[in-house]
């Protein structure tokens, strides 16, 4: 299910693509995963902060709200309608574009925007359903990143996972979920690299809940085979931290019944 994004919001956002935060420059001295803060690498009330904090965000609602592909293009949109004519005022403070908000205007920015299926909100906990992008790039661990304390371990990096709505879908139709090292079943394994390839491969449905985040750091990349520009995908909102992981053994599940929990699927031999 190819998504359009109109010519003016990608000029927008290209305009505005700067690099993220000044993060190389932040002295890192933290040695493990268990003694990197929840701001990681980054200086105190600074954007970056704001971000590294919300990807290791665990707390959630009962139950998620559905979001679709169409509604994350929605919220896309909306971000893009903010800084269309560029800096913007919130409660008295100017901010340049999205990627140099702050707590507080982040906080109104990022909350109430519309979408066909609803308003959301960043931090909102949502379910996704989709499959793993089909081509050019493998799940992956994220090393090096400021939010686990510049650590290259892949057993401390995000897991770094492109979404998209259909079978055999190219990452630019998709849009990026994350798994945390922090996470129980990072920790133990029962979410590994190696079960994601192997959905990947055979292109079985997921299920994925967790949270709504904004990943205010890149700007969305539709060059196909890209190298550089950022990850590929057609909207900066994320599920990150993903908080569950369902496949569909038999690729025919309903939105209901038939999923496994990743933690308690294995592939077949």
């Amino acid at each position: 299910m190819p998504v359009k994004i109109p010519g003016l919001v990608i000029a927008v956002f290209l305009l505005f693509s700067v690099a993220a935060h000044g993060d190389t420059a932040v002295k890192c001295s933290f040695k493990t995963l268990a003694a990197c803060p929840k701001i990681g690498c980054s200086k105190p009330n600074s954007p970056l902060a704001v971000t590294n904090s919300q990807k290791r965000t665990t707390s959630s609602t009962a139950s998620p709200a559905e979001i679709t592909f169409p509604d994350l293009q929605d919220l896309q949109d909306d971000v893009g309608k903010t800084f269309g004519s560029g800096p913007v005022v919130i409660e008295g403070a100017t901010v340049s574009s999205y990627h140099n908000m702050k707590a507080a205007p982040r906080k109104i920015i990022l909350s109430g925007l519309k979408a066909g299926s609803g308003k959301f909100s960043e931090g909102d906990f949502v379910e996704l359903f989709g499959f793993i992008a089909a081509t050019t790039g493998d799940p992956h661990p994220n090393p090096g990143e400021s939010v686990n304390c510049k650590l290259t371990a892949g057993t401390s990096s995000d897991y770094h996972i492109n979404i998209t709505p259909a079978k055999n879908d190219d990452e630019t139709q998709g849009v990026v979920v994350e798994m945390i090292p922090q996470d129980a079943h990072r920790k133990s394994d029962a979410w590994s690299i190696d079960k994601l390839k192997a959905i990947q491969a055979h292109q079985l449905p997921v299920k994925i809940e967790g949270r709504l985040f904004f990943d205010s750091e890149h700007s969305p990349n539709l060059t196909k085979g890209a190298k550089s520009g950022g990850p590929r995908r057609f909207s900066l909102w994320e599920i990150h931290p993903l908080l569950s992981f369902f496949v569909c053994p038999s690729g025919t599940c309903t939105k209901t019944a038939g999923w496994k929990t990743l933690e308690d699927w294995s592939p077949s031999p």
